[in-house]
């Protein structure tokens, strides 16, 4: 019985080993299933943007290599970014073409001197016809003149002969019958009181009469004389007009010819003159466009096999000019750079690195990009290098912020995951929780989230694993560094 016992106690120990060993691997299993995880607080970070582009060297002296315009070109001989001296040939012209084109230009020359002669001699006839226009014109108008002049002239006299009134009332009373025979028989020795009364009131009637009379006659001739003034001005003017209107054309027939003037006629055929000494002194040069001064070939916009136009064909930067580091940014980045910001500078292979480079100008292009400009002073830098821009710009301090692998998004909703203690049947365990959040501002590293969204006792799942998707509710486990 006592064996018994003792063998009961072995095995019971032994179970209850082999739970406590279940256990064990039951609870390393379920912890090696959870996800490992780092937390952290959040803490207050200033956030910077970074600013990366590509820019090339350049200068603000460019001299413009013009071509004369329509000319086949046979042959491009630099590309863009070429160091270029004194002397350098920088394109053939085909000559053939050059050939052709001046005897063209003999062509025309010849066809518009033609037109010039045609409209030399209908000029001629033009200003013949134009002068006696403008004699026909001066003496009509100048008879119309000494026509209107004399009968102004002539009322003149007549309102300068006419009687005063005096004398007219008199001349009136010697042309008057009855007031001669009233008068008379008021002037005899025995005239009676009632033939002188007659004579008084006849004599009073008259006067008003003949006051009436003169007044009317004097404004008739006075109305004469002002209308003819005023036809003698008519005429003057009528006259100046006339003889300008026959001025201007004789003026114009001088100038004019045919369809055109003579002197754009002369204009057009120098033009061509000029054209073609250019040709001729390409021609002479065999059709070689040499460069004049040293530099850097900019942009080319002449192409083999096809015509110069009338722009520059290419541009060379000039060697001895400020030189410039130009670059393009995207359209997002134009609200963080300004003019005085600073900039580092590296080029090819880390044969330099300049730091604290001034932006001088910030400008927007047709697409948008933003461009931005910079002097450069070492002079081991040269005109064509290739370089890149790296401009740090601080955006703020925050503080609240989170690293960038804290924030999490669902659907266009931004959330972090808190990691809170919480009892269970086995113990006490990490439950991650999930709270959205407001980004207000982020960069590289950092997100700065709205002020409150987190206390600084709050832990939040700042990394985890990888391959262990993290839910609102799972379970977590802290990891070991």
């Amino acid at each position: 019985m006592r064996k018994y016992k003792e063998r009961a106690v072995k095995y019971f120990a032994v179970f209850l080993l082999f739970m406590l060993v279940c256990t064990i691997v039951s609870r390393g299993i379920y912890a090696w299933q959870m996800p490992k995880v780092v937390t952290e607080t959040v803490e207050t970070h200033t956030l910077t943007r970074k600013i990366l582009a590509d820019g090339v060297v350049l200068t603000k002296e460019e001299a413009p290599v013009v071509v004369e315009a329509g000319i086949l070109v046979e042959k491009v001989c630099v590309v863009e970014g070429q160091k270029v001296e004194i002397g350098d040939l920088l394109l053939q012209l085909d000559l053939e073409d050059l050939d052709r084109l001046i005897g063209d230009l003999d062509l025309q020359i010849r066809a518009e001197e033609a037109k010039l002669a045609e409209l030399n001699a209908a000029g001629a006839a033009a200003v013949n016809r134009a002068n006696q226009d403008l004699k026909d014109a001066s003496d009509s108008s100048a008879g119309a003149v000494s026509q209107a002049d004399g009968v102004y002239q002539a009322a003149r006299r007549e309102r300068d002969s006419f009687p005063s009134e005096e004398q007219y009332r008199e001349s009136a009373y010697q042309k008057d019958a009855e007031y001669q025979k009233l008068l008379q028989a008021s002037r005899k020795k025995k005239a009676t009181k009632e033939e002188k009364e007659a004579f008084e009131f006849y004599k009073k009637s008259l006067d008003a009469a003949l006051a009436e009379s003169y007044a009317k006659e004097k404004q008739a001739l006075d109305a004469a004389v002002a209308e003819g003034e005023a036809a003698v001005r008519e005429a003057n003017m009528s006259r100046e007009q006339a003889v300008k209107q026959a001025q201007r054309e004789l003026e114009d027939a001088k100038n004019n010819g045919g369809s055109g003037t003579k002197l754009e006629q002369q204009n057009q055929i120098h033009l061509l003159k000029e054209k073609k000494e250019k040709f001729l002194n390409l021609k002479q040069a065999e059709g070689k466009v040499f460069c004049e001064l040293s530099g850097f070939v900019g942009r080319i916009m002449a192409q083999a096999g096809e015509r110069t136009a009338d722009t520059s064909a290419l541009v060379v930067s000039d060697a001895a000019g400020e030189k410039l580091f130009q670059a393009i940014l995207p359209q997002e980045e134009k609200s963080y750079v300004a003019i005085g910001d600073t900039m580092s500078l590296s080029f090819p292979k880390g044969t330099k690195h300049l730091n604290g480079v001034v932006i001088e100008a910030v400008g927007e292009l047709e697409d948008g990009s933003c461009q931005v400009t910079a002097k450069i002073s070492d002079p081991d830098i040269m005109i064509g290098d290739l370089g890149k821009m790296e401009i740090i710009k601080e955006i703020g301090r925050y503080a609240c912020t989170i690293p960038k692998t804290a924030l999490f998004s669902d659907g266009g909703t931004d959330y972090v995951l808190l990691v809170e203690e919480q009892e269970t049947i086995l113990g006490a365990e990490l439950i991650a929780r999930k709270r959205k959040v407001k980004v207000a501002n982020q960069d590289e590293e950092y997100v700065a989230l709205e002020d409150g969204a987190l206390t600084e006792e709050e832990k939040f799942v700042a990394d985890s694993e990888l391959d262990k998707e993290i839910k609102d509710g799972t379970r977590v486990r802290l990891r070991e560094e």
